[in-house]
Parts: C-alpha cells; structure tokens; sequence
C-alpha cells in the first residue's frame, strides 16, 4: 500500500450476493487506484463500510450521513441504492480536505487488498451514573451545545434577541460568576448556531446532583466586538486544541485556574433571562462511539430549545 502511494480513487463497480453455509449477504466489488497508477480490486460487507463509518465518526466526528440498516438487505432495488451511497461515502473520506481523515489508518486498513476483510477495532462502551461508583477514575464527556431553536422572549421582536447560552455540572449556573470557557458565543439572530464545545470531567465527588444545567440568555446592549473576541473565541481554542484541559464544573476553583480567561464583560451581565433546561445524567448514558443528542425545551414554556451532544472522551 505504502509503495503504491496514496488512494486517489475509489469506485464500486459492482454488488455480488454471496451464500456462505447457508448465511446470504452482499459483497460490494470496489476498483481501488492510488496516486502511481495502481489498480486493484477488493470486496467489503456493508456491515464493514458501517464499521469504518463508526471509526471515523469517532475518532474525527465526520459529518456524513450513513445509509440506515435494512431488514431486507438481499433486496435489488435497496443493493443499488446502497451502492451509490456507499460509493458517495468513499468519495468523501478519500478527497477530505482534512489530511488526517484521508491517511487514517483505519481507511488504509479497510481498503488494504491483503486484508480478506475488516473489522472496527473501537470498544463499544456505555457509562451511566451507576456505573461510576466502580470506577477507581472519574469520567470526562465532551459537551457540545449546537443550536437554539424558536428563541423567544415575551415583549421583544425577534430580532431585538441577541441569545447565549451558559452551563453548569451539579448546580444553577450564574451568570455573575460564569467564565467565558462554558459559555456560548453570541450571535444576532433568534436561530443561534452555537457549536459551542467544551469538557466536563465528573468523579466521586461531583456526582450528588446528576443535573447538567442550562441558562439561555439575551443581551440588547452587547457590541459587535465583543460578539466573538472577550467571550468565547478563546476558550473554544483552547477546548478544541488542547487535549488536556478540562473543565470540572463542580468545582469553583476551576473558574479561576487560568489568568487568561475573562469574566462577562459588564454589559453582558444585565442581560435578560430567556429560559432554562436541564439534562439529568441519572436517566441518560452516553457513549465513546457517536454523541447522545438531547433535545431540550426551554422553560418557561414556549422561550424555545437547544439541541445538546454528549460523547465520552474517558
């Protein structure tokens, strides 16, 4: 594979329905060509492309919406259409403008001609509440708040809502006290499109109230300089680029363990309160594979929803 050089394309030429003491499935025949010139075929299970999708999905969060399982799998039309979407699906891992994704190992051992087949390699793991008072360690989660939805606020147009939201681990946030690392950024407009990241490291000790809390907030006096720079743009770097930071929401010392973080700047906190939500982890479990999503409505009822994932990191 190494000497042959890199994949530049990667065709499904055919679908092939096999029956192996007596269990019957399809092999998809795939025209593999690296970057010298290099021509080969192999053959992969769509129980195999589902595991490469799981892998990549988890390990780079790939945005790629995988065809669904079917019970009737030996059916011609649904082979076809597997095809074309399988076939869509090599296509965008292989020209993925990020590097990393097009040389994974996982996608140079799924279209290697000397593996017969492939497998997913990745340990499936669910965590629930229960499960931590075992665990000599605590538990970290990636938190992600993507999206508000019909943001409204009693007496104001919709577009006098300039939303955010902010968070807490195991209490009420506050909004006097809540640093920028756990608060979203700030955009004009009653649909925000947050994508907001952070971490949430929970043990033994942070674990009596299993409540994630949420506060959405408007703000009618913020600057445009302010809608990105003094919130949320620094600590978003440092979430998504630092493997090591984590934020233990429980825990007060947390918020002052950094000099660089900046409080909400003065005219931010006289802002406006739209609703509150909460997820409450002792009914949820969440996953190392692929995020949970929680779709929560804001209360007081009809203020709107946010649309939350949770993944765990370890």
């Amino acid at each position: 594979m190494d000497a042959a050089g890199e994949i530049r394309s990667a065709l499904i030429l055919k679908a092939e329905n096999r029956d192996h003491s007596g269990k019957k499935y399809t092999e998809y025949i795939i025209d593999v060509v690296t970057s010298s010139g290099y021509d080969y075929t192999i053959a992969r299970r769509f129980s195999e492309f589902h595991s490469l999708y799981e892998l990549l999905f988890h390990n780079f969060q790939i945005q790629f919406t995988f065809p669904p399982k079917k019970l009737n799998k030996l059916n011609g039309n649904l082979i076809e259409m597997r095809k074309k979407e399988l076939e869509n699906f090599l296509k965008f891992v292989i020209n993925h403008p990020t590097s990393a994704i097009r040389k994974s190992n996982d996608l140079v051992r799924f279209l290697d001609q000397n593996n017969a087949s492939f497998s997913n390699k990745l340990v499936k793991q669910r965590i629930t509440f229960e499960d931590l008072s075992n665990k000599k360690k605590g538990l970290t989660m990636e938190i992600t708040i993507v999206e508000g939805k019909d943001i409204k606020l009693s007496g104001k147009s919709m577009w006098d809502i300039v939303p955010f939201c902010i968070y807490e681990y195991g209490k009420e946030p506050d909004l006097k006290t809540i640093k920028s690392q756990n608060m979203t950024s700030i955009i004009v407009n009653p649909y925000p499109q947050w994508a907001f990241k952070g971490r949430i490291s929970i043990d033994k000790k942070t674990i009596s109230d299993k409540k994630i809390y949420f506060k959405v907030y408007n703000s009618l006096k913020v600057e445009q300089s302010l809608l990105l720079t003094e919130t949320n743009s620094e600590s978003i770097d440092k979430n998504t680029n630092n493997s090591s930071s984590s934020i233990n929401s429980g825990s007060s010392s947390n918020h002052n363990s950094s000099n660089s973080i900046k409080p909400i700047p003065d005219n931010i906190q006289s802002s406006e309160l739209i609703g509150t939500c909460s997820i409450d982890m002792s009914n949820s479990n969440i996953s190392n594979q692929s995020p949970s999503f929680f779709t929560l409505k804001l209360s007081p009822e009809g203020s709107g929803e946010i649309l939350v994932s949770l993944i765990l990191i370890k």
